[in-house]
């Protein structure tokens, strides 16, 4: 049992030395594109839920 996690462990291990881990400058550019992207988004769904539950209100009384 102990054999058999050293070995996923060391292949895990492994596995981190092939990945390409981003530079600082790139994890930041892309954490601000998604904040961007989040804002953007948050602010169309505010418009269209507050256009539709007007819609709505018109439509109820």
């Amino acid at each position: 049992m102990f054999k058999r996690f050293r070995k996923f462990l060391s292949e895990v291990k492994a596995e981190f030395k092939k990945v390409t881990w981003p530079t600082r400058e790139q994890t930041l550019k892309q954490t601000g594109v998604v904040l961007v992207i989040v804002a953007i988004t948050g602010v169309f769904l505010f418009i269209v839920d507050f256009g539709f539950s007007g819609f709505i209100k018109m439509i109820i009384g």
